[in-house]
């Protein structure tokens, strides 16, 4: 599968999870991934953290 990052989930300013830490933690639990599908697993998870931080916010609001 030919699979590109998700360049909306860019917008982190501050990203506290390097691409290299991902692979060692990764590695640490079995899994075994490339730089490439690394960076693809991070930018799904920034951008879930994305729309998670954004339902909180909207959920604060209408309170």
């Amino acid at each position: 599968m030919n699979q590109l990052p998700c360049k909306h989930s860019r917008d982190f300013s501050i990203r506290k999870v390097s691409i290299d830490q991902a692979i060692k933690l990764l590695g640490q639990n079995g899994i075994r991934v490339t730089k490439e599908n690394a960076e693809i697993i991070l930018d799904f998870l920034y951008l879930i953290a994305k729309i998670y931080r954004g339902r909180e916010d909207n959920a604060n609001a209408e309170v």
